[in-house]
């Protein structure tokens, strides 16, 4: 087998392997509604370009790094039992995609479906 076939071999072999494997930075830009929610709620997630992140009582910033979504956020909503204000936290985990229009945010052991709200 000539060096030109194994190329196309292995060439061939990635295309299989990533076929609906790994999003782009892009696919989550836009609002997207937890998969029993609907679109239009205040606890939407809005995932804007260049890295910002807004919803109801969450303000940070997101990022698709190393095939995982980063989200850094801070939680701006007082706890109902202490009266204390919400802090900084960080999920990081990967995603499946479901399609053009939905993926799942895997955080062990919880796992967030996702839907994209399309105005």
């Amino acid at each position: 087998m000539s060096f030109v076939h194994l190329l196309m071999l292995a060439a061939l072999a990635a295309a299989q392997q990533g076929d609906g494997a790994s999003p782009e930075s892009g696919f989550f830009e836009g609002q997207w509604a937890f998969e029993d929610e609907a679109c239009g709620l205040p606890t939407n997630w809005v995932m804007m370009s260049g890295g910002m992140f807004v919803s109801e009582d969450l303000t940070g910033s997101w990022e698709w790094r190393d095939e995982k979504l980063l989200l850094r956020l801070t939680d701006l909503a007082e706890d109902e039992e202490t009266g204390e204000q919400g802090g900084k936290f960080q999920m990081e985990g990967p995603v499946e995609l479901l399609g053009q229009d939905g993926f799942t945010f895997i955080i062990e052991p919880d796992r967030y479906e996702m839907k994209r709200c399309k105005d």
